[in-house]
């Protein structure tokens, strides 16, 4: 639910002792409150925080000398500040915010220079109609510490530290009514990895997530996730970026699929890609590398883009002698016959029917007159695609065969040899299907039922015992 801004004026002020010996210089804060921005933060780093609508903060600066103010990774579109540069004394400076109405917060870092003193501040605005808190993201030494988070709402809300923070960040105390301020503590990073935690406040309608990134005890480049899956079709995704030292994006010339798209309109933290559809048949991966050459840190992200399916499921087909109709679920991009591509006059069109998730495409075959398997290769192919898919449809020759009868409901197959040839089983129920070892089959009704083996040779039976009910007939397996 979105809330109104808190009313902040933010006073900031660089000064030097002077003193007959070299000095060094100190630089204290003084914070008043305006009607448009909120503020937070302590030591080196602090944040101006705005709601979703335009509004601006004063900053009042008193500098020993000469300072320079500059945007961290370029300044962002949206935010502005009247002096990026002045002389010793005070000086009156505005940062302004244009309204933000993506869904995404975003933010913009601004590093002022006095001297060999530095000082950052951090402008956030939130995203529109949203829960408001102080911040979306945290970053933490290692050294570990608390850290603070503000929550205006007038509805209620409850928060949870998610399974992945746990062990390392607690709460320690909530205080206020309209205005609540809740405080964590973070825990040492004692190992030299990152580590990422988030903490959840969710009201009836709405949640918002602040994202804890903790460094390692040495200079360390983070990544929000490790792997990115994409759909087959084109699209957009962003990736966020912590890191303490500069990290360069190196994109491998390969991947000429996905590009970054350069944009100022979201977080200088975080980085945005495009895709292109992927036409080939087969899924494709590709790493981004964020690498930092000084401190010889490098981190990356795997991005698995899937393909578009055309056939549901890719297998040869197998029919008996005395013919049959096959029918093949197909994606909603096949819609018709003129997509299948085969040469067999015995392999013919037989109907087609669509459902919510595709088409399904019905072929005749009839009875095979030859003495052996025939067969012909079909493919199935989608304007635009590299690749088919390609399938063999094989049709039985009048194989010799056995069978039995069974009284059970519940079938296992005996074992029998497994030749070039698969065999094909007849459950008796008008079902059938391709035989592999330990296949199972349930009848709906009791039986008895005749379950019949059909093949081109078989060298080795190893048959049940006959129970009761249970018949064997070999008298059409051709035996000398």
């Amino acid at each position: 639910m979105k809330t109104t801004g808190l009313l902040a004026r933010i006073g900031l002020f660089f000064c030097l002792s002077a003193c007959l010996t070299a000095c060094r210089p100190e630089l204290d804060f003084d914070f008043h409150q305006n009607s448009q921005a909120s503020f937070s933060g302590s030591g080196e780093n602090y944040t101006v925080l705005f709601d979703a609508e335009s509004g601006v903060a004063t900053i009042d600066l008193n500098a020993s000398g000469s300072w320079t103010a500059e945007f961290v990774n370029g300044r962002a579109y949206w935010c502005t500040l009247s002096a990026m540069e002045g002389k010793r004394g005070v000086a009156t400076l505005t940062f302004s915010v244009q309204s933000n109405g993506e869904y995404d917060e975003r933010s913009a870092a601004v590093v002022f220079t006095c001297k060999d003193l530095k000082r950052t501040i951090v402008v956030t605005q939130k995203q529109r109609d949203a829960l408001l808190l102080s911040s979306g993201r945290v970053e933490m030494s290692a050294d570990g510490g608390s850290f603070t988070v503000e929550v205006l709402s007038n509805i209620d809300f409850s928060h949870q530290i998610e399974a992945n923070g746990q062990s390392w960040i607690r709460t320690l105390s909530t205080k206020g009514l309209e205005k609540s301020v809740l405080t964590f503590q973070v825990d040492q990073n004692e190992s030299l990895d990152k580590r990422i935690g988030t903490v959840t406040f969710a009201g009836p309608t709405s949640q918002e997530t602040v994202t804890v990134y903790q460094k390692g005890e040495t200079p360390t480049i983070v990544i929000s996730e490790d792997t990115v899956s994409l759909t087959a079709e084109e699209g957009v995704f962003k990736v966020e970026v912590a890191s303490n030292v500069d990290a360069t994006l190196q994109v491998p010339e390969d991947c000429d699929w996905l590009r970054e798209i350069q944009t100022k309109t979201i977080s200088t933290h975080t980085y945005q890609f495009a895709y292109d559809r992927n036409q080939a048949r087969t899924a494709r991966t590709c790493y981004l590398v964020f690498r930092n050459e000084a401190f010889k840190k490098v981190d990356s992200v795997q991005v698995e883009q899937g393909q578009v399916p055309i056939l549901k499921e890719v297998q040869d087909v197998y029919i008996p002698s005395t013919g049959d109709v096959v029918t093949l679920a197909t994606s909603a991009a096949v819609q018709s016959f003129d997509q299948f591509h085969y040469d067999a006059t015995w392999f013919e069109p037989a109907g087609m029917e669509s459902d919510p998730d595709g088409n399904r495409f019905s072929f005749r075959v009839g009875p095979n007159p030859e003495q052996k398997m025939r067969a012909v290769p079909v493919s199935v192919s989608i304007p635009g695609f590299a690749e088919p898919d390609v399938f063999q449809v094989r049709q039985y020759g009048p194989y010799p065969s056995f069978s039995y009868v069974t009284t059970e409901q519940e079938v296992v197959v005996p074992k029998l040899d497994e030749g070039e040839i698969p065999y094909l089983v007849f459950w008796g129920d008008g079902s059938y299907e391709r035989y592999t070892q330990d296949l199972q089959h349930r009848y709906e009704s009791a039986g008895p039922h005749t379950i019949r083996f059909e093949g081109h040779s078989f060298l080795f039976l190893l048959l049940p015992a006959p129970q009761d009910g249970m018949r064997y007939d070999f008298s059409h397996l051709n035996l000398p």
